[in-house]
């Protein structure tokens, strides 16, 4: 993993996408050539030096452009990859995006550029990208590596939830070779095998200490070998922290925020978020108005009502505030008191449930950022009758309160919608990683993370 800012990113996937960027650029660039050297008129000569220029800006469009409708499809999700290298269907569907997009780019160019692509250069360039991208993806395992052995240190819940959660959030990255106890006995009564010994016959790469009891624990001494000998030695929440970008709240301790120097929030790094979030949220007000207009007629048309929807959210430090959100729902919807929303929701109108869908309803709380209630990145506000049930039941719950809530956050690009005390756990979980790493630098992934959401309406009921 690497760090950059606070934040952790996988290393493989960063390989991956320059490696494959470099093959679809240069395949792209012999296929355009090649093909427009063979469909060129018997008696004429492809003059590559008046074609290049041409060329190389076809090739500089098919690379963000294949990588994006990659990146669209999941294709750098390393599980979704390796699964998808059997049938092809989501590169496939990415290649015919692509072409489709480039097409349309190349037909529009010499309108603003004086450059032309000579015959068949479109074609050869997306035949050559498709045949780059599928020698990386054929040889993926090469490229990016085999999965990471992890050795974790206990048998417990703990040991076992750590072990689900790499199996779950850890993308094909990592593989857990044992559960090992120190304190066991061997079956023939012999004292267990140590630590740092075991972590050599398996050939792991990382040790994580996850005992429930630490009582006994007589293997510190081998984890500090195993840190000497290369190895990669964590305890719990520290490898969940780097590597699955979360902090499962049944490792969590006190201390670990406590002691955390990424809490302590200078004043330029505040004003700059505070100038980023201004920024930001007046340019989606700006670039959303006209269709917010037409959003409006639809409302007043479909139902009858108020336009917008105010309600009582907790903010920074405890204090409420009002939000404004386009009224998705009828007038009596919470008539019975407050209920989580649910799949399939009777009281959602029908353009409330397009608007839903898309993340429509949710822009006027561009108004909450610019009167400072809201960042535009953060975690997800809650209603205050329901953070004071999921105070009680939840450890470190008060903990969003940290930072201002947002109309996007790390929580709600890695986590589906949430509507129940398991799932404002889990989200917890990933909304402690970005109070405790949050960075402008986070904010901007977040940001171009969730326009894959809103594309693909993904996370919204």
């Amino acid at each position: 993993m690497l760090r950059v800012f606070h934040h952790y990113f996988s290393s493989r996937k960063l390989t991956l996408f320059v490696i494959e960027g470099a093959a679809i650029a240069l395949a792209c660039l012999l296929g355009a050539a090649a093909c427009a050297r063979m469909l060129a008129p018997a008696d004429t000569h492809l003059a590559l030096n008046q074609a290049m220029p041409g060329l190389l800006l076809l090739g500089a469009t098919f690379v963000p452009t294949f990588q994006f409708s990659l990146y669209l499809m999941d294709l750098y999700n390393l599980r979704v990859a390796a699964e998808d290298r059997g049938r092809g269907a989501r590169l496939l569907k990415a290649a015919g995006v692509t072409t489709a997009v480039v097409g349309l780019l190349m037909l529009a160019l010499p309108l603003v550029l004086p450059v032309r692509l000579p015959p068949g250069a479109l074609l050869g360039g997306a035949v050559g990208a498709l045949v780059g991208t599928l020698l990386v993806r054929a040889s993926l395992r090469a490229v990016v590596g085999v999965p990471s052995r992890v050795l974790i240190v206990g048998d417990g819940l703990k040991a076992r939830s750590v072990a689900n959660a790499i199996e779950q959030g850890g993308e094909d990255s990592f593989q857990v070779v044992a559960l090992v106890d120190p304190r066991e006995p061997r079956a023939n009564g012999q004292p267990a095998e140590p630590v740092d010994v075991t972590a050599e016959r398996l050939g792991a790469e990382f040790v994580v200490q996850a005992a429930d009891d630490m009582r006994g624990a007589n293997w510190m001494e081998a984890l500090l070998r195993c840190r000497l000998a290369g190895r990669r030695v964590y305890e719990a929440s520290g490898f969940c922290e780097r590597v699955l970008r979360r902090f499962p709240v049944a490792h969590l301790r006190t201390s670990d925020f406590a002691f955390a120097d990424e809490l302590t929030v200078s004043r330029p790094r505040r004003w700059a978020k505070r100038v980023f979030d201004i920024l930001v949220a007046s340019t989606l007000l700006l670039c959303a108005a006209p269709f917010l207009l037409l959003v409006a007629v639809a409302l007043k048309l479909d139902s009858k009502g108020p336009l917008f929807y105010r309600q009582e959210r907790v903010g920074l430090n405890g204090r409420t505030y009002q939000l404004w959100k386009f009224r998705s729902m009828r007038t009596d919807a919470e008539k019975d008191g407050a209920v989580w929303a649910r799949a399939n929701d009777d009281r959602v109108t029908r353009v409330g449930r397009f608007i839903r869908k898309t993340r429509i309803d949710e822009i006027p709380q561009v108004f909450n950022i610019l009167t400072g209630d809201m960042s535009f990145v953060g975690p997800r506000p809650e209603r205050p009758v329901f953070v004071e049930q999921l105070k009680q039941q939840i450890p470190f719950y008060g903990l969003r309160e940290a930072v201002k809530p947002g109309l996007t956050g790390w929580a709600q690009i890695r986590y589906p919608y949430g509507a129940s005390v398991e799932d404002a756990r889990n989200k917890l979980e990933f909304d402690l990683y970005y109070v405790k790493n949050g960075s402008l630098f986070l904010d901007m992934g977040i940001i171009f993370h969730t326009v894959r959401h809103v594309l693909l309406a993904r996370g919204a009921r």
